[in-house]
């Protein structure tokens, strides 16, 4: 029987125990807490929740700290966490299964941030060996040997520690310092350029943004070393000439893109609603109908999936109300009557398309569902009020 450590590093979690590390305790066999300079109590509420305690000085590093919680661990193979993290009991009783293997593989799990959904697959569980080890200050990567099995795990986890967009930013502006820092020692590191990239971006600086990225794109078989961080650089230097005010230089980046990688959904989605935005209602309902077709494609999400489906269908259906293909634009708000019900810009947008169909009732049944979901939703009552006058 093959045993599982947990590994966390923590500092004035004390808050965010009983959801994160206490929940995990029946499913692992040890639990690992490195505490990096607490005030509030948490090692000691570890410690008595179950877990093995140890104190490491902070010094700018996640995977220095990670990597001596590593060297503490004893079981044969090891899950990390953070205070802030927590996995669903359906999924935690996945795990003593997952690591009755051979010590060969990779195991994947996808973090979810809470609120707003946006997700990623990371590394998450693997062997206990010291050549498997933490890289990197901040956005730290788990280096391993080649050939290892990557299997992609059904366990989720859940990351609170984004509750607002200024807490948000704050991180941004802390990961912006430790990325530079560590730029001193690797400034040939694309991985490195990549997150100072989005960044930057994230923070509204455009310009250093752009920079950073040009170096990115300049590496040398990029695609060869990391082809998810090529393909999606690529998109981001589509987004930033976009945000630069560069319209032409968008598009050209995104046809380009779309055209190199025909399978990535993401691609399509973003250039679907640039051409959108400015009217080109053919090019945007042929990108849409590409992207829900495919799919997103990608590792890492801003935005839960389900809303960029929910944000394509409804922009396809005004696309194709705009282009006077009713039929089609009523089969695609079908769809997302079916797959988003509570949604009530699903049927504003259904209203809108009874209205120009001119079938006034089913444009007020539409307006009554959205007034059901949302009762003072000045658009709705602003359509209702319209069709009244009309009468």
């Amino acid at each position: 029987m093959q045993t599982l450590s947990l590994c966390m590093i923590v500092k004035d979690e004390a808050g965010n125990l009983d959801r994160s590390l206490a929940p995990l305790m029946p499913y692992v066999d040890e639990a690992v807490v490195v505490d990096t300079g607490s005030t509030d109590g948490t090692p000691e509420l570890a410690a008595h929740l179950g877990a093995r305690v140890y104190s490491f000085p902070w010094r700018d590093d996640f995977a220095a700290a990670r990597n001596f919680s590593l060297e503490q661990a004893r079981g044969d193979w090891v899950m990390w966490l953070d205070g802030d993290n927590r996995v669903p009991e359906e999924d935690a009783a996945l795990l003593q299964d997952l690591v009755q293997r051979p010590p060969e593989a990779i195991l994947w799990a996808t973090e979810i941030l809470e609120p707003g959904g946006g997700r990623l697959l990371q590394k998450r569980i693997f062997p206990r060996q010291p050549e498997i080890r933490f890289r990197y200050r901040v956005h730290e990567q788990l280096f391993h040997p080649a050939g290892l099995a990557q299997v992609i795990t059904p366990v989720r986890i859940f990351h609170w520690g984004y509750e607002n967009r200024e807490l948000r930013r704050s991180k941004a502006r802390r990961n912006l310092t430790y990325l530079l820092a560590d730029l001193q020692d690797r400034p040939d590191d694309f991985y490195l350029r990549y997150h100072l990239t989005r960044h930057h971006f994230f923070v509204g600086e455009l310009k250093e943004a752009w920079g950073q990225l040009q170096m990115v794109l300049g590496t040398p078989d990029l695609e060869a070393q990391n082809p998810e961080i090529a393909r999606h650089s690529r998109l981001l230097a589509a987004l930033l000439r976009y945000r630069l005010d560069d319209l032409s230089g968008a598009l050209r980046l995104f046809l380009i893109l779309v055209e190199q990688y025909p399978d990535y959904g993401l691609a399509w989605y973003h250039l679907g609603l640039t051409c959108f935005r400015h009217d080109d209602f053919s090019t945007a309902t042929m990108a849409l109908a590409r992207f829900l077709e495919l799919g997103c494609g990608h590792f890492l999400l801003d935005q839960p999936e389900e809303k960029l489906n929910l944000t394509a269908r409804l922009t396809l259906a005004q696309a194709l109300r705009r282009l006077d293909r009713f039929t089609e634009a009523q089969g695609v708000l079908q769809e997302a009557q079916r797959c988003s019900p509570q949604e009530p810009g699903v049927w504003l947008e259904t209203a809108a398309l009874a209205r120009v169909c001119r079938d006034d009732q089913a444009a007020r049944r539409a307006l009554g569902a959205c007034l059901a979901l949302t009762p003072n939703s000045r658009r709705a009552k602003a359509l209702l009020a319209e069709m009244e006058n009309c009468a």
